[in-house]
């Protein structure tokens, strides 16, 4: 007589992720140390367990000061790798930035009064036929 003994912990339980934007290159100094709780990070150098997002591990490993404190196994080419993911990131951040304020500054809502137009709310329901939301 065979039988199959059956764990439902692990059939019933959802993949674990260890890395949550595994593009970032932050992942490749640190894992995810509780997959429920996605802020919790190990970093893979020295082992410190922090509360906090990988941009704050990228800050870490690069030992921008002023920041946070710098991890002491981290070599010139890591902080160098993470310098440059960050000023990379602040580059893209501010391009995306500029980019919607110029669309939004474009943007001409039709029939919106201007600014400078001088017309009541009086005038532009005498205009829509006096009609209102209440009638």
């Amino acid at each position: 007589m065979s039988s199959v003994v059956s764990n439902p912990s692990f059939s019933n339980s959802k993949p674990i992720s260890l890395k949550r934007n595994f593009e970032d290159i932050g992942w490749d100094y640190g894992v995810l140390v509780d997959p429920d709780n996605l802020n919790r990070i190990k970093c893979k150098l020295c082992g410190l367990q922090v509360s906090a997002q990988i941009y704050w591990l990228k800050l870490y490993i690069a030992g921008i000061r002023g920041q946070v404190r710098a991890c002491k196994n981290s070599t010139k080419e890591d902080k160098e790798r993470c310098k440059k993911a960050i000023d990379d990131s602040k580059h893209v951040n501010m391009a995306r930035l500029t980019e919607q304020q110029e669309v939004r500054d474009t943007v001409d809502l039709v029939g919106a009064p201007d600014a400078d137009d001088d017309t009541t709310m009086a005038e532009v329901e005498e205009l829509d036929g006096g009609w209102r939301e209440d009638h």
